[in-house]
């Protein structure tokens, strides 16, 4: 009686199926999420495609308006150049090995743009050289995903096409940032790194003069303080050697404090344009200027101080936004403000970053919003900035 009540309610056949579905289940989720990853992939592949190709477009149109064979041709192995970093076995002397190599991709990179156009003026060749690293980083992150891509299709490795897939997201905003880089570039429009200098040009009221390889110094008075400012060279798309210049002013100057200002990387839920007040050198990159003025400092026992006007990644290599340029403006006042409170008498502002359509003197900047009211007008909407999740791990962004 027992096992007749215990066999009255059981469905071999529904067992059956049962079994035969956690079967297929198993079997064919795999598949199912390599299908799925493989067509997420392959989407992003095709808009960064796009990315590399407009940016490739773009910046051989301001090589010359009808770009020859051979023009496009010589793009190919620049764009694919591989720039392998120094060996850190031994670490001693890793700053100056990283910057031999920085110099020499430099070198090599101004010796193309002088090499494909001669006749460009200084600050034209400049900016094509920043808008052809945009060429090189969207050509370079295509490869990549690219690779993978090809690699999951022949696996069949749905770990890797789940782990790839979570950053799909950032590989596509990195490659549309440098594609809107490149436009900014050739266009010589004020991005959102160009902050810095912008904030260090609104106290430079004469000529300056150069004091390392495309870095300005004026000297000023502001509050009763003797202020010393450095900016890249502009309104070309430079950069330059502050490190150099900071060595030099602390040997001949008595400086007493260093401020620097430059663009930094928001949180998701701050405001675009926010000035928040640091401490140390405040300056993002490869490292090798930080490293420079930080020594400096720290042999001559002078103070860090400085500023930073928050934006998203992308914000800091596309077409500067009304609100990073309302945090400049906000910025200078900051920066006026700690000269007059600080106690010392002898002060060195240092504006960082890329100082493409910024000029050098405080009356040249009112060209900056008029180069950049077109692109205001288009009313951009802020997206969320998965490069910013960088922010969430510790030295995960600055």
């Amino acid at each position: 009686m027992i096992f007749e009540g215990f066999w009255a309610g059981f469905d071999p056949l529904r067992i059956l199926l049962s079994l035969v579905t956690l079967v297929l289940f198993f079997l064919l989720l795999p598949k199912l999420m390599i299908y799925t990853s493989l067509a997420k992939m392959k989407r992003s592949l095709l808009k960064m495609q796009n990315y590399a190709k407009d940016s490739e477009e773009l910046f051989l149109k301001a090589v010359m308006a009808r770009p020859t064979k051979a023009i496009k041709e010589s793009l190919i192995p620049m764009k694919n150049l591989v720039i392998v970093p120094p060996t850190d076995l031994d670490p001693y002397g890793i700053i100056q090995k990283l910057e031999h190599l920085l110099d020499g991709s430099e070198t090599k990179i101004k010796n193309y743009i002088e090499k494909i156009a001669p006749k460009k003026s200084k600050d034209e060749k400049a900016n094509l050289a920043m808008a052809f690293k945009g060429v090189y980083g969207a050509h370079q992150l295509y490869v990549i995903m690219r690779h993978f891509t090809k690699l999951i299709e022949k696996t069949n490795n749905y770990q890797l096409g789940a782990a790839i897939q979570m950053f799909l997201p950032m590989y596509e905003e990195v490659s549309k940032s440098q594609k809107d880089a490149t436009v900014a570039f050739v266009k010589a429009l004020p991005i959102g790194d160009s902050i810095g200098p912008f904030v260090a040009a609104s106290f430079i009221s004469k000529k300056p003069k150069e004091v390392a390889e495309d870095i300005i110094l004026s000297t000023e008075k502001v509050g009763g303080k003797k202020l010393l400012v450095l900016k890249s060279n502009g309104p070309g798309s430079r950069l330059g050697k502050y490190g150099d210049a900071v060595k030099k002013l602390i040997k001949t100057e008595k400086i007493e404090e260093i401020i620097t200002v430059d663009a930094g990387l928001r949180f998701e839920g701050e405001e675009t344009g926010t000035v928040v007040e640091g401490i140390g050198v405040l300056m993002g990159g490869p490292g090798v200027e930080k490293y420079k003025i930080e020594q400096a400092a720290t042999e001559a026992k002078v103070p860090l101080e400085g500023f930073i006007v928050k934006m998203s990644a992308p914000q800091a290599s596309e077409a500067m936004s009304k609100k990073v340029y309302e945090g400049g403006k906000k910025a200078v006042k900051s920066v006026e403000k700690q000269i007059k409170e600080s106690e010392a008498k002898t002060i060195l502002l240092i504006g960082v970053g890329n100082t493409v359509g910024v000029g050098n003197i405080k009356k040249e900047l009112g060209s900056v919003p008029k180069k950049l009211v077109e692109y205001w007008k288009e009313n951009k909407k802020e997206s969320t900035s998965y490069v910013g999740l960088m922010k969430a791990f510790p030295l995960g962004g600055g």
